[in-house]
């Protein structure tokens, strides 16, 4: 089977989520950067650096998990001519459910390679809704 191309960042993202939901993890692969330096953080975990731990953390996953649907809404977007970061929200619905779950922040980097757009890292972390926001350091005064 032949690589797939993606000519956009955007047609390589949503591939990314098709697979996700479709939990195949060649589908997923496809997506990646072909060399060794993809890397993905899954909420709450260690990265997960190169092909082979990336393929091994999605193998994971997708054993561990139900059929679920994902809904992405974009929230930041810095373009390059050969880079593009993506800071997206992340709603999960799982089962039967009818409404998302809270919204995870998942920031995508894409590279354009040889071919096309590929993904060369997502790091997924649990959005902190409601509650007490982060302490933020004062800014320092220089005068």
């Amino acid at each position: 089977m032949p690589d797939p191309a993606y000519p956009t960042p955007e047609a390589a993202e949503a591939a990314f989520y098709a697979a996700f939901e479709a939990r195949s993890l060649d589908a997923m692969m496809a997506v990646w950067g072909r060399d060794d330096s993809i890397a993905c953080i899954h909420p709450l975990a260690a990265p997960l650096n190169g092909h082979a731990a990336v393929a091994a953390g999605w193998h994971s996953m997708f054993l561990a998990a139900g059929q679920f649907r994902v809904q992405v809404e974009v929230a930041h977007e810095m373009r390059e001519a050969d880079q593009v970061i993506r800071i997206v929200r992340e709603y999960l619905i799982i089962g039967q459910e009818t409404e998302p779950r809270p919204p995870i922040l998942a920031t995508n980097v894409y590279r354009k390679e040889t071919g096309g757009w590929r993904m060369m890292l997502h790091h997924a972390s649990p959005l902190q809704v409601g509650g007490t926001p982060p302490a933020r350091t004062p800014p320092v005064v220089l005068h």
